[in-house]
């Protein structure tokens, strides 16, 4: 049993609570408040002058898949060998010893939603994990826990060409290859579903369509790499056609129409972002982009990308976006309980409630500030900083 007490609590869910006390046993959280009675036997860690703040979650990142020693195309976050790779599994690909690992729980994050890359119009299922844990199996909090889709320029780059794959150059071309996919798993379904034998080319096919048939019964979301509005208007048009969930990462425009997506219920992994306008091909990104979203009611968090930015450094996407007039409460949901909603994980992480994970961090300061230090991080209760 542990107690953590007189420390600064931002439950992020239910205020915040001065010199308070947070009460773990067995890897849970057994007890939060200003007056929790400590054991005799516990041991005691006095955080006097420190911030306790649910641990940090990553939405969107490729730690383990892109290895920290070797550039991008030496990896393995993309399977370049078809447009359509849905039997694809990122666990399959992932170092579980990568020093990214290390990289976030400096940076106080504690469970990071891990992505095949963008190179795919469907490029496999993406999978849930904590930074650290005893085992693998240990690490997993979800798996899948999303199929990975990519709309906009990172499968269309000049750097396929000459590869002999076959691959759509166009907006049009990813729609319809999505659109036949998504009718050839709702076919599928229904043949499932009647006792039928659906008549599959391949076993690669067949794979594919049954992770996307658990998109279809909205068992698992769509995360689907988009920028623009013209991209989202083309996903909502499936989404309406198909019926599905999804969710929009990197979004850099989805503030342009977050009225519609606050209406649908779509949420937006927002980033990576370092300042105005990073990325010449998207004018209008904007650093207010994540106060409008939040403002219209869209639930938002943010993503590193690591390596496009080390998966330490996450809490800086927020900082930045608190300067331009984001509110530091939304700003701190984004980093933890809007984050486990995205990932389907809010009844275990991302917030400081009985119940859930021992998963926080201490800080020197408000981690919103940049001079804030991480100085210790626990996950399931023990002490991996």
């Amino acid at each position: 049993m542990i107690v953590i007490k007189n420390a600064k609590i931002l439950t992020v869910t239910n205020g915040e609570i001065d010199n308070g006390t947070v009460l773990v046993e067995n890897g849970k959280i057994v007890a939060v408040g200003q007056n929790v009675p400590i054991p005799e036997s516990a041991e005691v860690v006095d955080a006097a002058g420190k911030y306790l703040v649910p641990g940090f979650i990553d939405c969107h990142c490729h730690v383990g898949i892109v290895p920290e020693e070797v550039d991008w195309e030496y990896s393995d976050v993309n399977e370049t060998t078809d447009p359509v790779t849905g039997h694809l599994r990122a666990i399959d690909g992932i170092d579980f010893s990568d020093r990214g690992f290390a990289d976030a729980i400096d940076g106080g994050v504690t469970a990071l939603l891990i992505h095949p890359g963008s190179a795919n119009v469907i490029g496999g299922t993406d999978i849930a994990v904590k930074s650290w844990g005893p085992s693998v199996e240990d690490r997993i909090l979800r798996n899948p826990a999303g199929m990975k889709m990519a709309w906009t320029a990172g499968g269309r780059r000049a750097s396929r060409q000459g590869k002999n794959q076959p691959y759509p150059t166009t907006r049009m071309g990813v729609a319809a290859i999505l659109r036949q996919y998504l009718f050839e798993a709702r076919e599928y379904l229904k043949k499932k579903e009647a006792g039928q034998e659906f008549p599959a080319k391949s076993v690669s096919q067949l794979m594919t369509l049954e992770a996307l048939a658990m998109v279809l019964k909205r068992e698992i979301p769509a995360r689907i790499h988009s920028m623009t509005p013209r991209d989202f208007q083309a996903i909502i048009r499936l989404q309406d056609e198909f019926g599905f969930d999804f969710t929009i990462e990197h979004g850099d425009e989805a503030h342009l129409i977050a009225p519609e997506l606050a209406k649908r219920g779509i949420g937006v992994v927002y980033g990576p972002f370092l300042g105005d306008r990073w990325v010449p091909m998207f004018p209008n990104s904007n650093p207010q982009a994540a106060k409008i979203l939040a403002e219209s009611g869209v639930l938002v968090a943010f993503q590193t990308d690591h390596p496009v930015i080390s998966i330490r450094d996450l809490r800086l996407q927020a900082a930045i976006c608190v300067k331009h007039g984001l509110n530091p409460d939304d700003a701190l949901k984004m980093l933890t309980i809007n984050a486990a909603k995205i990932m389907g994980l809010d009844k275990r992480i991302g917030s400081i409630e009985v119940g859930k994970d021992a998963d926080f961090t201490i800080f020197s300061d408000h981690p919103l500030l940049v001079k804030a230090r991480v100085e210790q991080v626990y996950i399931n209760g023990i002490k991996v900083k």
